[in-house]
């Protein structure tokens, strides 16, 4: 047995569901709207005009696809025969006795003027058609009463234009000929005359015929209908006899609710984008949040979590593990959610937010119900998610509790489940439907919790920590999440915090096996540029093994600049670490002075600190090298080089008018003067609008020892392409050896074909203003 609670709050759910389906999807109308056979008598008030929407609506189609057709086609008439007088030619058949008689007292003998006749005519203004007119005269009367009546009934003007549709169809049917006569018999009929349209349907009944126009007798039964309200819950018992359909469908009925209530409040506000209510899909798509941190979201319902991150095995007994179809998945579209992908397979994407709605009863509440909490639980734990909230109809506490009840694994026990996993359980009842005020008020409080978690971009980084060696005895110990083991190399063993998963997640893994290969647990493998995390250098020769690594699995042939300089730039990285463990940065003037000493006495002070700073500790790294009798000098090439291209980038970029169209990787690069020399046709005039800006800056006369003899530019830009291939052959598994590299310092600060040095030459032929 309903309790009276149960059963304003189901009428009232079902009641602002009918204005729902026709305000935002009326093709489902009847899909859930059904008849009933009557209404109980103490109804409230408030539901009649909800029910009238749904009775105009539910009869609508029958009336005018199947019955009035049908009535047209075989229209009811009558044939009385008459007496006429008529002038010759007749139209209906001549009595020439009458006739003749008729005149024989005037004009015997003589042919008769008037002849009388016969005649058949139709008369369509038959009881049926009447009571065709006078349904076509009332449907439009409800309808105009409830667009003009009561406005806040009918809502938006959404909810109008049916409404209004309706109208005009009865418009349209009443101006067929054969009914627009009879218009103004039917408006008398409406107002009482003749006993009314009840007395008029009993002449219809008394009229009808065996093998007669069936049409007529479902017009009877549909105005029979009509006077019956819709919407029956199947139910003999008075207590459960409340609006609705199916008892077993209620909590579906309640999650339908929910759905449109959402997209009703997500359009009023202008932030619905689409609504696909196909059959298997139902979604919204929609904007939440300030201007500042709006994001899109899409609301799933009733259907599979795309993507989950947990997968689960069955025995060889088992058919398939269990499946998961939440009521509803919250997940932010723009930006999409971050994914981690290796071979066609998601191990790990950004959370969202799962709903469960559950209409339970008040018998069965007397606490937060436990079953649903459980299977929220197992949910959450199948799919890998982290917030589950639950919406119940009927919580402890009556209609005006509004908390927020949580649940989440408790702190400083040993967890073997997730600990940030939380469960929320929240109070919507239906009976708040007759003001929807208040259930928009628990719908945006969700809405914005759900964008509170979601709305920023958990980005996967490295945050990998590496294993002081000295502290750490057995490596052979180590194992990873799957119990394999990490190898017996200790400096190879790091833990990789995930604070993109949650603050708990670390994990222990093999920079060999497991960074940027295995993304079960490097989550950054396949990202653009992704490498392996460095263990800092603390002697040279360590420095030695790190960059090998760095250039490991680069081949020179396909290595473009942009490849070489993004090795180049994590060379430098790792040495200017090395250098402050070794504590060179604290002295880098030593370093200085001693490029002051080798070529560059003019020049140095022409630097920006950090190019100053990244050329002193080429010279320091030759040293630590040199002592350690090293086979690769990389490193200080690639130092060295990369002031030389970053002092060109700056002048290259102060050149007007550039259009960039040369600058396939944003900046310039050592190779790009000379393929924009080799290509002038591929860079869209951009070598003559460099070369006529050069000339007007450019001034050679930078030789002491040969003032009188300019250094050309385009001699500059031939030994630019000599160090880019010595550059990029320090970025890739090649070695630069100690010959290479003196060569490579010669020619870009000392001597060379440019006779002091390329860097010097840039630097004193081509000035420009400093910003």
């Amino acid at each position: 047995m309903s309790t009276t609670r149960e059963i304003d709050a189901y009428t009232q759910m079902q009641a602002r569901l009918i204005a729902l389906l026709l305000r935002h999807d009326e093709r489902r109308f009847h899909q859930y709207i059904g008849a009933r056979t009557d209404a109980p008598e103490d109804e409230d008030e408030t539901l009649l005009p909800y029910r009238e929407l749904a009775t105009l609506f539910h009869l609508r189609d029958e009336l005018f696809e199947h019955i009035l057709p049908r009535i047209v086609r075989r229209l009811s008439f009558e044939s009385p025969r008459s007496l006429v007088a008529e002038e010759p030619p007749a139209r209906g058949r001549v009595h020439w006795e009458r006739s003749l008689a008729a005149t024989w007292g005037e004009r015997p003998g003589a042919p008769p003027l008037l002849l009388q006749t016969t005649q058949r005519r139709r008369d369509f203004a038959t009881p049926e058609n009447l009571l065709t007119v006078v349904t076509l005269l009332q449907y439009r009367a409800d309808i105009q009463r409830l667009l003009w009546g009561d406005a806040a009934v009918v809502g938006t003007d959404a909810l109008r234009h049916p409404l209004n549709d309706i109208a005009e169809r009865c418009e349209r049917a009443l101006a067929f000929p054969q009914f627009s006569g009879l218009r103004p018999a039917g408006q008398q009929i409406l107002e009482g005359e003749d006993g009314g349209d009840e007395a008029l349907e009993q002449r219809v009944m008394e009229r009808a015929l065996p093998g007669g126009n069936s049409a007529y007798e479902d017009l009877l039964a549909w105005r029979a209908r009509r006077r019956r309200h819709l919407l029956r819950r199947g139910s003999t018992t008075r207590m459960d006899d409340v609006l609705g359909a199916d008892p077993n469908q209620d909590n579906y009925l309640y999650q339908l609710w929910i759905f449109y209530e959402l997209a009703d409040m997500l359009h009023e506000r202008g932030l619905l984008e689409r609504a696909d209510t196909r059959r298997g899909r139902m979604a919204l798509s929609f904007r939440w949040g300030d201007d500042t941190s709006a994001r899109r979201y899409e609301l799933w319902h009733d259907q599979g979590v795309p993507e989950p991150v947990v997968r689960w095995e069955a025995s060889p007994s088992s058919s398939h593990p269990p499946g998961v179809r939440p009521d509803f998945y919250l997940r932010r579209t723009d930006p999409p959610p971050q994914r981690v992908l290796q071979g066609g397979r998601c191990h790990w994407r950004e959370p969202g937010v799962v709903w469960d709605a559950k209409y339970y009863r008040e018998r069965d509440t007397e606490q937060t119900p436990s079953p649903p909490i459980k299977r929220m639980l197992a949910d959450l734990t199948l799919l890998g998610e982290q917030e589950g909230v639950l919406l119940f109809a009927f919580l402890q506490g009556g209609a005006g509790d509004q908390e927020v009840r949580r649940l989440a694994p408790s702190l400083g026990f040993e967890q073997t489940i997730v600990p940030d996993l939380r469960v929320s359980a929240r109070q919507l009842e239906p009976g708040s439907a007759a003001s929807p005020s208040a259930t928009r008020e628990i719908l945006v409080e969700l809405l914005d919790r759900a964008h509170a978690q979601l709305c920023s971009v958990r980005t996967p980084a490295c945050h990998g920590v590496f294993l002081d060696t000295l502290s750490a005895r057995d490596a052979g110990a180590l194992r990873d999440r799957w119990g394999a083991g990490l190898g017996e190399d200790l400096a190879d063993i790091l833990v990789c915090p995930k604070p993109h998963v949650g603050a708990w997640r670390v994990d222990i893994v093999s920079r060999g096996a497991h960074c940027c290969r295995d993304a079960r647990l490097c989550h950054i493998a396949g990202q653009p540029g992704a490498r392996p995390p460095i263990r800092p250098p603390r002697t040279a020769e360590e420095l030695l093994r790190e960059l090998q690594r760095v250039v490991a699995g680069d081949d020179a042939d396909e290595l473009d600049d942009a490849g070489a300089l993004a090795i180049a730039e994590h060379i430098e990285q790792i040495t200017r670490r090395f250098a402050d463990v070794a504590g060179a940065t604290q002295r880098i003037s030593v370093y200085e002075h001693r490029l002051r000493d080798l070529g560059m006495e003019r020049t140095l002070g022409l630097l920006a600190p950090q190019a100053r700073e990244s050329l002193a500790l080429a010279v320091f790294l030759v040293e630590q090298l040199d002592a350690i009798h090293a086979s690769d000098y990389s490193a200080p090439t690639i130092h060295v080089a990369g002031v030389l291209e970053s002092e060109l980038a700056r002048r290259v970029l102060a050149c007007p008018d550039l259009t960039g169209a040369a600058f396939p990787y944003r900046r310039p690069t050592l190779g790009t003067l000379p393929f924009m020399r080799r290509n002038p046709e591929r860079t869209e005039g951009e070598w003559d609008r460099l070369r006529g800006h050069v000339d007007a800056v450019w001034d050679g006369h930078v030789d002491p020892d040969a003032p009188e003899v300019p250094i050309a530019f385009a001699a500059l830009v031939d030994r630019l392409q000599e160090v880019a291939r010595v550059r990029n052959r320090a970025a890739h598994t090649g070695a630069v050896l100690r010959e290479q590299y003196s060569q490579l310092f010669r020619t870009v600060c000392q001597a060379g074909p440019l006779r002091i040095g390329a860097l010097n030459v840039l630097l004193l032929a081509w000035r420009i203003a400093e910003p």
